[in-house]
């Protein structure tokens, strides 16, 4: 009963972990260079977020609006 309780915890904490990377941004550094990342940056590490503050939901939405609207905000493109 235990053990079955215990592997159900690790089952839905790294259900949970998969789920919670499924979020990327559009990201603008210090030097002007924009890319796509699956991390929300922290505000102290210098990066801005541009287009949707809460992130695209795959990384095909976040790369066609990085390629669509925000080209003209980077002076280059990190793939």
């Amino acid at each position: 009963m235990r053990s079955g309780l215990i592997a159900t915890v690790l089952v839905v904490a790294l259900s949970t972990s998969a789920l919670a990377a499924a979020t990327y941004y559009v990201i603008l550094d210090p030097v002007g260079n924009c890319a796509v990342v699956d991390s929300k940056p922290s505000a102290s590490a210098g990066m801005k977020i541009l287009g949707n503050k809460s992130g695209y939901p795959s990384k095909d939405a976040a790369d066609k609006a990085l390629k669509d609207s925000l080209k003209g905000k980077c002076t280059g493109i990190v793939g």
